[in-house]
C-alpha cells in the first residue's frame, strides 16, 4: 500500500509539474469571421490547488489505511510432559501462555497478527527522541510496551507514544504481568486504542481540502464573446469552478474603438499586462482585471481582437 501512495503521489506532482509547463491559460474555442471567443483560466491558482491535493491524498491513505486498535489475546493452557526416572515414565501438567497480537481496522476487521509462544513478561520501555543526527532532543521521553518470552521481544505496537499516553500503557503492562503471575487466570484481552490519531489525520485532510479550494478560489475564469450577428461583446467572470459570483457585462461592438495592452513597470525591472477595451465614451473596460506577467497571452488577444473587429493595430504595449 506505501507503494501506491507513493504512486499516487508521484503523479499528481508529476501531473502538476506538467501543468505548470505545458498548460495554456488562453483557449480560443471560436474564431470565425462573425464570432470570436476565448476563456482565460487562473493558470497558477489551479496549478497550486493541484499540488495541495496531494496532502489530502496522503491523509486521507494514512486514515484508510491506519489500525486504530491494538489487541493482546492471551490463553493459559495445561500439557502433559512425559518425564523418565529410574525406567519409570510419568506425566506432569504444565501450564503454557499461548497470545495472539493483532492490529484492527475501523470496521474491527484484523489487518495483522503476531502469534506469541510462553509469553514470560511485558515491560514498558523508555527512549529519548533523536534528531536526524542521532542527537537526544531533550527533554521529550517517548515510551512504548515490550512482549517477552524465550526467543524474541516484541513490541506491542510499531508507534512510541509521548508522556500522556504513560499512564495508560503502565495500566496495560501491569495488567499483562498480573495475568501471567497468577496461574488461576485463563484467559486475558488487552487492547489499546488510537483512534484519535486516526481522526486528527482526517482533520487534516479535511483541513487541507478546505485550504485547496482557499487557495484555487481567487483564480478568475473569463469567458469573452465577440458576435458580429448580433454586434455585441459579452464577458463574464466567475471563481471557485462554477457560477458562483458570476458577473455578466455586454456592450456594443459600435462602442469598442481600440483593443490595448496596457503596462505596469516594477521597481524588479519586470512588466506586467492587462487588456483593455476602450470604449467611444473614452471609458476602459478592462478583459482581464488582474495583471499577469505573461505578454505573449495578452498580445495574442489584442492582435486577434483588432482583427477580428478589424481595429487598426498600434505596436507595442503602453
Amino acid at each position: 500500500m506505501n507503494f501506491l501512495l507513493k504512486a499516487i503521489l508521484l503523479l499528481i506532482n508529476l501531473g502538476t509539474g506538467g501543468y505548470f509547463i505545458l498548460a495554456n491559460p488562453l483557449k480560443f474555442s471560436d474564431k470565425t469571421s462573425t464570432k470570436l471567443t476565448f476563456h482565460i483560466r487562473p493558470k497558477v491558482f489551479l496549478g497550486m490547488g493541484l499540488l495541495l491535493s496531494q496532502f489530502i491524498v496522503y491523509f486521507l491513505f494514512s486514515t484508510l489505511m491506519f489500525a486504530p486498535i491494538t489487541q493482546l489475546v492471551c490463553n493459559r493452557s495445561t500439557n502433559n510432559i512425559a518425564i523418565s526416572n529410574n525406567n519409570l515414565s510419568t506425566t506432569q501438567n504444565t501450564l503454557t501462555v499461548g497470545c495472539k497480537l493483532t492490529n484492527n481496522d475501523w470496521f474491527g476487521q484484523e489487518k495483522s497478527q503476531i502469534i506469541l509462544s510462553e509469553l514470560l513478561e511485558a515491560k514498558l520501555e523508555t527512549t529519548i527522541e533523536t534528531d536526524s543526527q542521532a542527537k537526544p532532543i531533550k527533554p521529550n521521553y517517548v515510551y512504548d510496551i515490550l512482549l517477552l518470552n524465550n526467543t524474541d521481544t516484541i513490541p506491542f505496537t510499531r508507534v512510541k507514544y509521548p508522556k500522556f499516553k504513560l499512564e495508560k500503557l503502565q495500566s496495560i503492562v501491569l495488567i499483562i504481568n498480573n495475568f501471567l503471575r497468577n496461574p488461576l487466570e485463563n484467559n486475558l484481552a488487552v487492547q489499546l486504542d488510537d483512534s484519535l490519531v486516526g481522526y486528527i489525520y482526517f482533520i487534516i485532510a479535511v483541513f487541507c481540502g478546505i485550504l485547496t479550494l482557499l487557495v484555487a478560489s481567487p483564480g478568475l475564469f473569463i469567458t469573452c464573446n465577440f458576435d458580429k450577428e448580433t454586434n455585441t461583446v459579452k464577458f463574464s467572470r466567475y471563481r471557485w469552478f462554477g457560477t458562483l459570483g458570476k458577473t455578466v457585462f455586454q456592450y456594443s461592438l459600435n462602442e469598442i474603438t481600440d483593443v490595448k495592452l496596457e503596462r505596469i513597470d516594477t521597481s524588479i525591472d519586470e512588466y506586467f499586462f492587462r487588456v483593455i477595451l476602450v470604449l467611444e465614451s473614452g471609458d476602459n473596460l478592462t478583459l482581464t482585471p488582474n495583471y499577469t506577467s505573461n505578454y505573449i497571452n495578452g498580445d495574442s488577444i489584442v492582435r486577434v481582437t483588432k482583427d477580428f473587429l478589424e481595429l487598426k493595430h498600434k505596436d507595442s504595449a503602453k
